[in-house]
């Protein structure tokens, strides 16, 4: 019983040493603290939303590691709105298991951003065309989704993902009759 006391005893001060000198690496040195508080200029969050709300599946991509890091200083110095109301009047889920709700998530990131940085008249002439199309390509790429345990045959998969093919092009020439 002593050996234990004195074992515990003694990973408990090796514990506390090995904190106590661990925590000053952990401090962030003053360039990286300034330039986690810099303020974003109007440029610079045009070229991050550009990166992030284009029509490619890396693109996409991009977009998935900014939402899942939007509580971190590399992406809250950017004041993004990522609210979103889903696919609005539409549904996010298609039948056949397809689901847009990202791809709607997404093209609100790119309207609500882009309209408030650089104004209504600007999103609609030099960005709205381009965050429709990678709606588009974003709702295609959800029709695409290999399901590893279909439960339905390859042929009604077919006509599944035909109909989520139709719904996607129906959804992206709804927004582009928007003006």
């Amino acid at each position: 019983m002593t050996t234990l006391r004195q074992s515990i005893s003694a990973l408990a001060v090796t514990g506390t040493l090995v904190l106590g000198v661990g925590a000053p690496a952990l401090a962030q040195s003053p360039q990286a603290a300034a330039t986690a508080t810099a303020k974003v200029t109007t440029s610079q969050k045009l070229k991050k939303m550009s990166s992030i709300t284009g029509d490619s599946a890396a693109s996409q991509d991009r977009w998935f590691a900014a939402l899942g890091a939007r509580k971190k200083a590399s992406i809250t110095k950017y004041k993004f709105n990522w609210n979103t109301d889903g696919c609005s009047w539409a549904s996010d889920k298609i039948p056949g298991g397809y689901d847009f709700h990202h791809a709607c998530w997404r093209h609100d990131f790119g309207y609500r951003n882009y309209k408030k940085t650089v104004g209504v008249t600007k999103f609609r002439s030099a960005h709205k065309k381009r965050i429709d199309k990678a709606f588009l390509h974003d709702m295609n790429r959800a029709c695409s989704r290999f399901f590893w345990a279909d439960p339905v045959g390859k042929a009604m998969r077919k006509k599944l993902k035909a109909a989520c093919n139709k719904t996607a092009t129906k959804y992206y020439d709804t927004v582009r009759s928007f003006k």
